[in-house]
């Protein structure tokens, strides 16, 4: 938690001194290609819960804060930015609820806020719990969302995400892990006439939630896959 906030400041402090995203004429096909495969991973939410399911009653309503690594070096993020010196990291905040349904079934949405990179990005997911878990056996549980982006002049993109996920409640605390495939779909909107991209990426995440009181859950989460991702949520769940 103390690495998540410690690179949240500093992203937040260094703002005013990164320039804007924006697609440069010097960009290459194949560097569009890998800037679609990495935005792709950004603006698709990981899970930020277990994999046991909600309660048929249940909800769970939470703000969310996701701290991503940007390899700057690359020439595809130096052609991305207005000045050729892109920001290290990105912040993206995000606002989740998702509702329990009888036989294991949860729906969710979101709606997540880029800042280093402006987007707008809604979500929708539904998540099957294959166990839903006991005292003595994991929950195991499979996912698929659809994300839409709005706001980016430059690239339109949608992202297709499917998942599998186990998680062990033990006290207070629930350690989970997953595996995810997130499907990119991305069109050139720069005017530099690239072919639209269709690229896949996988991404493994580990994440322990906290319920330190009735109805309370913090989570803090860490995904690797096109780029590294850090998250910490607070939220009610019940």
């Amino acid at each position: 938690m103390k690495k998540i906030l410690v690179l949240a400041m500093v992203l937040l402090t260094s703002i005013a001194f990164a320039g804007e995203f924006e697609i440069q004429p010097s960009m290459t096909q194949a560097q569009f290609d890998s800037l679609a495969k990495e935005m792709g991973a950004i603006v698709t939410p990981t899970p930020n819960s277990p994999a046991e399911p909600l309660k048929t009653l249940g909800f769970d309503i939470a703000l969310e804060t996701s701290v991503i690594d940007i390899d700057d070096d690359q020439a595809y993020w130096e052609n991305a930015w207005d000045n050729g010196d892109p920001s290290g990291m990105a912040l993206v905040s995000r606002v989740h609820v998702q509702k329990g349904f009888p036989f294991g079934l949860d729906i969710g949405a979101s709606v997540s806020k880029g800042h280093t990179i402006p987007f707008t990005a809604v979500t929708g997911e539904v998540k099957y719990a294959l166990l839903k878990g006991t005292i003595a056996t994991p929950a195991i549980s499979v996912k698929g969302s659809f994300t839409k982006v709005f706001g980016m002049e430059d690239i339109s993109i949608n992202t297709l995400s499917a998942g599998a996920y186990i998680s062990k409640g033990i006290l207070f605390l629930t350690p989970y892990a997953g595996i995810e495939t997130v499907y990119t779909m991305a069109t050139d909107d720069s005017g530099n006439d690239f072919d639209k991209v269709n690229t896949n990426a996988a991404r493994g995440l580990v994440g322990l939630q906290i319920s330190p009181l009735p109805l309370i859950s913090i989570n803090l989460e860490v995904a690797k896959g096109a780029v590294m991702q850090y998250g910490l949520k607070a939220g009610i769940r019940f």
